[in-house]
């Protein structure tokens, strides 16, 4: 009788061997969270993690794109709110938000409108953009645009995370 159980018994043992083999090869999950986002590094970021992250969570400003107009609305809203933001500190925010978490443009394939709106310019200046990529080709990197007549360089190389240069093509 006891040889009839020593069968069951050895492939329980084995069993249980190759539930805990099973265990110890899987891989390990981590138990450590995903680093928390911050804000972008750019021009004035001090200013905005001073005066910002103690009232929005970071995830929440991040994500939003906002021409250079938007977000002078939304900090002058702020201040209306309560936000203790000093005149010296309101365009250095302003420049910081619209430069680094400005709208998108494709600027290969925007229209003179387009350009006119993304980069709040005049419209002769948006249409030089647009001649200027029409004579030249497709721009590779913000700095080509600095080579357009008349072009605000400060301006440009404030939105230059802002520039999406590919083409459809």
């Amino acid at each position: 009788m006891a040889g009839r159980f020593r069968l069951p018994a050895i492939a329980f043992l084995l069993l249980i061997a190759a539930i805990a083999g099973r265990a110890s090869s899987a891989p390990a999950q981590s138990t450590t969270a995903p680093a928390p986002p911050d804000f972008p590094p750019g021009p004035n970021r001090e200013v905005v993690i001073k005066l910002c992250k103690d009232c929005h969570p970071v995830s929440q400003v991040i994500r939003r794109r906002e021409s250079r107009t938007k977000w002078s609305f939304i900090v002058d809203q702020m201040i209306k709110e309560g936000a203790d933001i000093k005149d010296e500190d309101f365009d250095k925010i302003v420049v910081y938000l619209s430069g680094v978490l400005g709208k998108k443009i494709k600027i290969n394939e925007a229209t003179t409108e387009t350009i006119a709106d993304a980069l709040e310019v005049e419209a002769e200046a948006a249409a030089a953009i647009v001649k200027y990529r029409g004579d030249k080709g497709p721009f590779k990197e913000w700095k080509d645009l600095l080579k357009v007549p008349g072009i605000d360089a400060q301006r440009i190389e404030e939105l230059k995370d802002n520039f999406d240069f590919s083409t459809g093509l």
